[in-house]
This record gives structure tokens, sequence and C-alpha cells, in this order.
């Protein structure tokens, strides 16, 4: 009898933050439900938020999309010297923004991914340097709201969600069957929905004010651009669908006033997702550097020595 007591005792495990003790299997503290074992302290891990404040989930976005842009460089000056990287620069050849994974509607059933790769690249630096500049705005605002998870989630579905928008209104409206597209702009107005939709959902009086000058007055100057036919497309659709999707999602996210951004803790299933979500937009660019669509295009390209050459395939007209 003495023996089982003692064996009893020491296989009990006494849990580090309130001393009770628990069984030598337990994962859990049965008394405060602080973490065991090592799975547990994992899973915690997971679940674990990143301060909101230090930005994590944008920078770690706006470095990827500045990435794919040097790479896009890179391969322009392997390529063509210093004159293609120029023009990769200030307007790179539409067959190299293919091979980083620009979107065309007649590749989006053959290569949906794109629907994904596309969010990364960009028509030019001035293209990448408008978006990025709007969006480092807006995330000092939206990123300490909803957290890093909640974030790059928005960010990527938005994006995506655009780019779907965009190639159903082609399909069904646009008989000039578009052109290729790309840009993270219907990304960074999915994170503008997020900001309105949290305002509003709130009862922030400040969301009317938003609503005029940061939406309203991006969408206008997106309709005005393709009117005046200065030799940019704007992709409004792409746009308009991401802003929609943020206004839902940020009507889902938004917090009470009265309670912290800081509340320690997210949801593991959110944080999952959003890597996940990364994960996905990854993996789309690296399918895009293995498709041939891009490889045959080129093969043609080189034959012909035309650059701005336009196949029986793709129209070459890009939407930013």
């Amino acid at each position: 009898m003495a023996e089982e007591a003692h064996s009893s005792r020491t296989k009990a495990v006494p849990c580090a933050r309130c001393g009770a003790l628990n069984g030598a299997g337990f994962d859990r503290c049965v008394r405060c439900g602080h973490a065991l074992s090592t799975v547990a302290r994992s899973i915690d891990r997971l679940g674990a938020r990143l301060d909101p404040e230090a930005l994590f989930a944008s920078k770690l976005v706006i470095a990827l999309t500045i990435l794919v842009f040097a790479a896009q460089i890179y391969v322009a000056l392997r390529a063509g010297g210093s004159e293609d990287g120029l023009s990769a620069l200030l307007r790179p050849a539409p067959i190299d923004t293919l091979r980083f994974g620009a979107l065309h509607v007649l590749l989006v059933f053959a290569e949906p991914w794109r629907l994904v790769s596309a969010i990364f690249v960009h028509f030019g630096a001035l293209h990448l340097i408008g978006n990025m500049f709007v969006l480092s705005w807006l995330v000092r605002i939206a990123e300490p709201a909803v957290g890093p998870a909640r974030l790059l989630l928005t960010y990527v579905v938005t994006g995506v969600f655009g780019f779907v928008a965009s190639m159903a209104y082609t399909l069904f409206f646009d008989p000039s069957g578009g052109g290729l597209t790309a840009g993270a702009s219907g990304a960074v107005f999915g994170v503008m929905g997020l900001v309105l939709g949290m305002l509003y959902r709130q009862r922030n009086p400040q969301w009317k004010r938003f609503a005029l000058q940061a939406v309203l007055l991006n969408v206008v100057f997106g309709f005005a651009v393709n009117q005046a036919n200065v030799g940019v497309v704007i992709n409004n659709i792409a746009h308009l669908g991401g802003l929609a999707a943020g206004i839902l999602f940020g009507v889902i996210f938004a917090r009470p006033v009265h309670i912290s951004s800081r509340d320690g803790k997210s949801d593991l299933g959110m944080n999952v997702a959003a890597v996940l979500g990364l994960l996905t937009c990854v993996a789309s660019l690296v399918l895009a550097q293995l498709s041939p669509t891009w490889r045959e295009l080129d093969q043609g390209r080189q034959r012909s020595s035309w650059r701005g050459a336009e196949t029986g395939q793709v129209d070459f007209q890009t939407k930013r």
C-alpha cells in the first residue's frame, strides 16, 4: 500500500503556474489549463498572437512583393542586358510578367493559381510604388486593429476575390477578351475595405470621412484614368471586388471599441489559415516559374526577335 502511494506521488507533475498536481500523462493543468506537455506548448505557440504594433504581416507582404519585382528585373537583365533591365523597371515585357504569375482570362482555368500569384506581380516601378505606398498607410490602421493573421488572410483572400470578379466580368461582359492583369491593388482595396468595415461596424463617426476621402476618391480616380485614355488601363473590377470582400472581413473582424486589440492570444485556426495562405502565395509563385505557358511564348519571342509581339493566344494589353 505504501509502495502504491509512493508510486502515484512520483507520477504527479506540479503545474509551474498554479502548483496543482497533475497526472504524468496530462497535457494541461486540471486547475488552470497551463500547458504541461510538449504538444500542448507547441499548440500554444501556434496560437500565440504576435505584437500587432510590429506590423509583421504587413512587412512580410511588402517584402515578398518587392522581392518578386526585383526578380523580374534580374531576369530581364540576364536575358537582355541593361536596356532590358531599364524596360523591366519602367515597363516590363508582358511575357516576363507572365513568367512571374500575371493573369489572363485564357489561362485562369488551366492555371488557376495565377489568381494568387498575380497579386505580387507589377507592371513597372510606378505601379509597385503606388500600391505599396497606399498599403503602408492602410496597414498602420488595420494590422494593430485585427492582428497579423487576420490582416494577412484578408490581404490574400480579397486580392484573389478581386481577380475572380475581374475574370468573371471579362468572361461575361467583355467581348475583347480583356488582357493581362496583375498587381496588389485589389488586395490593397481589400485592406481599405477592411478598415471601412471595421469603422462602420464599430459605429465610428470617421467611417463616412474615410469612405469619401480614401475609398470613393480612389475608385473615381481609377475610372477617370480609363476614360482619359492615357495609355494605362486600371482594373476597376478587381478594385471593386477586393473592396467589397474587404468590407465583409471588416464587419466580421471588428471588435467592440472597449476591448483591447492586444488581448494576448489569437485563434489558433486563424493563425493556421494565415500560414496556409502565405504558403499558397509562395507555391503560386513557384508554379508560375514552372509553367510551360511563358516558356512557349518566350521561344516564339526569341524566334521573332520582337519583344512586344502579340501571339494568337494572348492579348498583351495590361490592366493594373
